[in-house]
């Protein structure tokens, strides 16, 4: 969130990776289990489908380059139902951040992507950096970036809307509004400025409601608040704030919400997705199908932090990425068939996960494994994941991650 926590999550990072070192030189092994495979020797999907992952080149440090000026990258992803994957990875384009929800803005058909980059505050690793958002070509051989836009401090997280042509892109205090007419990117509308710090957000899957988390200041120990915003006609006003149940928890520091597939439920990870702290946190839901939608039902102690969330297409069960220290990384997966959610599992996964995706038809889902600078895939077997032997490598220190179909 703020200074201090940066700080403090880097010299973690440090630990972790030295720590990594010690195992294996000590003939460690990974913690992320292997399974065999019938299929074919490389990572195939149904239909075609593009990853789009941007890579914080200093979110975190590497063991063989500790001092290493690694700058910041994209890597694009074609998966194919018949042949191996295509990858792309240009560095030194497209700035971008470990800090903020990992979500990024996909349009056109996998043709353009909108990446944040925010520093926020007297950030070291990277002086003077701008708050802008890149649109970037993905067809184009070299990633070409068309345009930057600078923003306000704070670029924190971008998303699509339904129609596949419009981003949105929040800033500490507003909701910027971007489109693509014929090839080129344009401002379309700002919002009005909120008066608390939006963080993350979610966009319903009609494109009509936004849920946004926000806090009192930008600082480590800020309470936070959920907020119900509406859009129309690329207007994007407040509507109200999102109250809990007796009894339910509490929203602690809620960070990267999300839209069940229907729209009828978003989860919420409290604690600003930030694992310095000794609190397990809470995965919340929010009931949107209420006539003042709430906080209704929640699930304590998931993890030390949460960092992202993805609902099955199903919406029968979600999967959550856990920080975990971030000494070890986990994914929980959560039932939602029942009429409270149940925590079901954890499968273990590389330091510090990210970014999580389904695929469409919910046969697969990709996930970020920062420090080990690569996606892991799994198979989905009714609610197992179960995790493929091959992986799709990126640039260093994977951070935020979108998908297309093809």
């Amino acid at each position: 969130m703020a200074n201090e926590s940066g700080k403090i999550a880097k010299l973690h990072l440090q630990n972790i990776l030295a720590l990594s070192a010690v195992a294996a030189i000590g003939g460690g092994c990974s913690s992320e289990s292997q399974t065999s495979s019938d299929g074919p020797p490389y990572i195939t999907s149904p239909s075609p489908l593009r990853i789009v992952s941007a890579n914080d080149g200093l979110g975190a440090v590497n063991l063989d380059r500790a001092d290493a000026n690694l700058p910041d990258s994209i890597t694009v992803i074609d998966v194919f139902p018949d042949m191996p994957p295509a990858t792309r990875t240009v560095a030194g384009t497209v700035p971008n951040s470990i800090w903020g929800a990992p979500s990024l803005a996909i349009v056109g058909g996998g043709r353009y992507a909108f990446i944040p980059n925010n520093v926020y505050g007297d950030d070291p690793a990277k002086p003077g950096a701008p708050s802008l958002v890149s649109v970037v070509d993905l067809d184009a051989p070299d990633l070409t970036v068309i345009r930057q836009f600078p923003l306000p401090v704070g670029a924190w997280q971008g998303a699509a809307l339904p129609d596949d042509s419009t981003a949105i892109i929040i800033s500490d205090h507003q909701f910027h509004i971007f489109a693509m007419r014929d090839g080129k990117p344009v401002l379309l509308r700002e919002s009005d400025p909120f008066p608390l710090f939006l963080t993350s957000f979610a966009i319903s899957p009609d494109g009509r409601s936004i849920v946004a988390a926000a806090a009192e200041r930008m600082e480590p120990d800020s309470p936070g608040q959920l907020h119900l915003f509406a859009i129309d006609d690329n207007t994007i006003h407040h509507v109200s704030e999102i109250g809990i149940d007796p009894g339910v928890d509490a929203i602690d520091q809620p960070f990267a919400p999300r839209f069940s597939p229907d729209g009828s439920r978003v989860l919420v990870l409290n604690g600003w997705g930030v694992a310095d702290k000794p609190p397990l946190d809470a995965v919340l839901s929010i009931d949107m199908t209420a006539n003042s939608p709430r906080v209704t039902d929640s699930i304590p102690n998931v993890a030390q932090g949460l960092e992202h969330v993805a609902f099955h297409p199903s919406g029968q069960f979600a999967v959550i990425a856990c920080i975990d220290g971030p000494y070890v990384g986990h994914l929980a997966v959560i039932d939602l068939t029942s009429a409270k959610m149940q925590l079901l599992y954890y499968l273990p996964i590389g330091h510090v996960p990210e970014g999580l995706e389904f695929t469409a038809d919910g046969q697969i889902l990709f996930a970020q494994a920062t420090t080990s600078h690569h996606i892991v895939v799994y198979d989905v077997d009714g609610f197992k994941l179960v995790r493929r032997p091959y992986v799709l490598r990126t640039g260093e220190n994977p951070s935020s991650m979108g998908i297309s179909a093809r």
